[in-house]
């Protein structure tokens, strides 16, 4: 065991899957099974809405309960957006000096921006719900839609220009490292095509950053030591 995070100096960082699975499960467990047609998850469609159309759709038939569990689904993310923060914080400052390059250090203050965001993010859902009934005015939902949608933008957004950061470091001659870079920096080329707010481009989106999220974990496991000597040498020829 000890040689397996001796020669992957990632490793160790990757065991911080383990809580952000925990967080997962918890607020599966709290928010709606039912979603609008196009979403994969309620929790995006609730993100992502921008009219009060949305919201009166999103929420048709909820009682109390559902918006309290829904209220406890993002108390649970406010543990899940500190812990996947500690981890892109550790992972470029490692990436950084691993790779003598530290222009990946780039990533830390951008992984505090997407913290704050999603800490903002949070707030205006729990005042949404705070605030809804079917009679509440369009006015007051509109109120708080509209920094909603900025803010997840500026998360989800920040989200896609962090992998796409780790995709240049990717690019390389090797066929494998190619795809590396091409895989990291698909949730930035597919922000363009959610930028049209419709539910498929949106749930492209959002899921290839989930996906690219846990590659990055996954790298963590895969990447050893002997791949960092082969680097240093080619950066001396450089």
């Amino acid at each position: 065991m000890k040689n397996f995070f001796k020669i992957r100096p990632f490793a160790k960082l990757g065991i911080i899957a383990i809580p952000l699975l925990i967080f997962m499960v918890l607020m599966e467990n709290y928010f709606p099974k039912t979603y609008p047609e196009g979403f994969q998850s309620f929790i995006i469609a609730f993100e992502f809405a921008k009219t009060p159309e949305q919201i009166h759709q999103l929420f048709n038939g909820f009682t109390a309960d559902t918006f309290r569990n829904i209220n406890i689904g993002n108390y649970i993310d406010y543990g899940f957006m500190f812990t996947y923060t500690l981890f892109l914080v550790l992972f470029f400052k490692k990436a950084a000096n691993t790779f003598n390059k530290k222009w990946l250090l780039t990533g830390i203050p951008l992984a505090i921006v997407i913290l704050f965001a999603d800490f903002l993010e949070n707030i205006y859902l729990l005042q949404i719900t705070d605030i809804y009934t079917p009679s509440v005015t369009d006015a007051d939902l509109n109120f708080v839609l509209r920094k909603l949608h900025i803010i997840t933008w500026v998360k989800w957004g920040g989200l896609a220009c962090i992998f796409a950061l780790f995709s240049v470091k990717s690019m390389g001659k090797k066929i494998l490292t190619h795809i590396e870079g091409v895989v990291f920096i698909i949730p930035l080329l597919l922000s363009f095509w959610a930028l049209s707010n419709e539910p498929l481009a949106v749930s492209a989106f959002t899921l290839s950053i989930v996906l690219a999220f846990f590659l990055l974990l996954f790298y963590c496991f895969w990447f050893k030591a002997k791949k960092i000597e082969k680097l240093k040498k080619k950066l001396a020829f450089d």
